[in-house]
């Protein structure tokens, strides 16, 4: 045993300096993007006084870009080299986030956030290009695990931030600090990162082929089918920077460093448990398993109604990030099994789009559900059964689609 915990810290030192600075500056980006996601609703309702609805939309749609926007952006990264792209983008961003904090207009507002939409989508790419680059075959899947736990790390740290800087100062100031932590990390790759050479020869895709791609993801009513349910899912998971803002600091009454604090249970859930639950699912059926995922989920958001109290919302969170756990370790899996033999790296192209698809969803069901519940019924906390009934009709369709796949193939 201490022969292996030795030689998984030997391993680290594989890695050349490109791959550490830029997963540094990653953890930096992720830390500013969910301690700003984390208090944008609050602020441009309570700060701002932008109608509820509109927030939620806004909110919506700035996770659509950042999560939709990536597949174009690649091609930014490739055509100005990694070292420029990621200068590029936390320019951007330090620009945006400063800019969100100072701004008092809805429109003015979501001019700072398209400044942050295009600085993190252009991040995402570059950076797992980098790990890509700077990985060799035995190292990849290691690099890749290093990635997506820094990347929740900055998740559990920023949420939180953000929640204490909002109480302890004011959450104007969040944007500033977030703004300071993505100017930090554009100082480390001035000054450290440089261009990566490339130990992997990379497949470059032209934007035809990208266009025929997708043409044919849109024209397969099975591959639209899937996304349209996984992103049932994913609009679960944004409805936690949105209608849960309010419902936490307005119905409930904690204060916005609960909210936070409450946030980072998921990434801190992920940290610490996503691969027990991997090796505990592993032997599943992909399909059930995330299929399980969304049924987790659901419950979640049904658990928030069951009682207007900080610990319903914890417990909802704890079997939210139960789901996402399932879903993530199996979903890639599922989606490949779907596939033709001859279309699977065309359908895994395209796996980041029920992403954006359910923030945007999670922005449209926020503005059309929580004013209904809270307004018209006074009874805001019966929204989250809503919410779950939109995970159970995903998971519904989950299970059709897989039956259907069953009988296709015989």
């Amino acid at each position: 045993m201490i022969e292996r915990i030795v030689g998984f810290f030997r391993s680290l030192t594989g890695y050349n300096r490109p791959f550490w600075i830029a997963n540094l500056s990653e953890l930096l980006e992720r830390t500013a993007f969910y301690g700003s996601s984390a208090m944008l609703v609050i602020y441009m309702t309570k700060v701002r006084g932008i109608d509820e609805t509109a927030a939620y939309k806004l909110n919506g749609n700035l996770g659509m870009l950042v999560y939709g926007l990536p597949v174009l952006s690649g091609f930014v990264a490739d055509l100005l080299g990694y070292r420029r792209a990621l200068m590029l983008a936390y320019g951007l961003l330090t620009a945006g986030y400063f800019l969100v904090g100072q701004m008092t207009t809805y429109w003015t507002i979501a001019g700072a956030l398209l400044l942050v939409a295009l600085g993190a989508s252009l991040i995402k790419p570059t950076i797992t290009g980098t790990v890509q680059k700077t990985s060799s075959e035995p190292q990849r899947a290691l690099g890749f695990s290093i990635y997506y736990m820094l990347v929740n790390i900055g998740g559990m740290v920023g949420n939180a931030m953000g929640g204490q800087i909002a109480n302890r100062a004011s959450v104007p100031s969040v944007y500033l600090v977030c703004a300071g932590a993505v100017a930090g990390a554009l100082l480390l790759v001035v000054l450290l990162f440089r261009e990566p050479p490339s130990e992997v020869a990379a497949e470059r895709k032209s934007l035809a082929s990208f266009g025929r791609d997708f043409l044919g993801v849109v024209g397969n009513w099975r591959l639209d089918a899937l996304f349209l349910c996984a992103a049932g899912f994913w609009s679960l998971f944004f409805l936690l920077y949105g209608p849960l803002a309010l419902y936490v600091t307005k119905d409930i009454g904690a204060s916005e460093a609960t909210y936070g604090a409450l946030l980072s249970i998921d990434s801190f859930a992920v940290v610490c448990c996503q691969v027990i639950v991997g090796y505990l699912t592993s032997k599943m059926v992909p399909a059930r398993a995330v299929l399980l995922g969304v049924v987790l989920a659901s419950g979640g958001m049904a658990l928030f109604g069951v009682a207007p109290s900080v610990y319903a919302v914890a417990a909802g969170i704890l079997a939210v990030a139960a789901g996402e756990m399932v879903y993530s370790a199996h979903f890639y899996k599922y989606l490949g099994n779907l596939a033709p033999p001859d279309k699977v790296g065309m359908y895994m192209g395209f796996a980041f789009l029920p992403i954006a698809l359910g923030s945007f969803f999670a922005g449209q069901l926020g503005a059309l559900l929580t004013p209904y519940f809270r307004e018209t019924l006074g009874r805001p906390q019966l929204m989250w059964f809503a919410y779950a009934a939109v995970g159970v009709v995903a998971a519904v369709g989950i299970a059709l689609l897989t039956a259907l796949s069953r009988d296709r193939r015989g």
